[in-house]
């Protein structure tokens, strides 16, 4: 299995932005996406570009750390999770790179955070809200 099939499973969010499995085989054969595991990353330097990261909840201090340590000229991270509710391992409880990147990087000049309080997918997700 090559790290494209390992991936894909990982990747259906963004086909889910993308017209499906389809529209992201496009934006990846165009080469404006490029799907790379996270121990894969290591001495890369990724430049004019946008590292995004999805369900990030369920990343330690050293994840986090190493994806920012990446950004070179022009490049931005983008993550997004809640670790308030869905993180999957007990570690991530104590270790969390999310809550520790928002906390300690708050109020620095090239970090910004938006904190959406409630769903918006539809009216019938936020049903999902009330079992809290």
């Amino acid at each position: 299995m090559n790290i494209k099939e390992k991936l894909w499973p990982y990747c259906q969010i963004l086909a889910d932005h993308l017209g499906g499995e389809f529209g992201l085989e496009n934006e990846i054969s165009r080469g404006h996406i490029e799907l790379e595991a996270l121990n894969y990353i290591r001495g890369r330097s990724y430049k004019n570009s946008i590292i995004y990261c999805s369900e990030a909840e369920n990343m330690t201090k050293e994840h986090i750390q190493l994806l920012i340590g990446r950004l070179g000229e022009g490049s931005q991270l983008w993550l997004n999770g809640d670790y308030k509710h869905q993180t999957d391992e007990l570690i991530f409880e104590t270790n969390n790179g999310l809550r520790e990147c928002i906390e300690k990087l708050k109020g620095q000049e090239m970090f910004g955070c938006v904190d959406l309080v409630k769903t918006e997918r539809s009216p019938v997700a936020c049903l999902a809200d009330l079992l809290d």
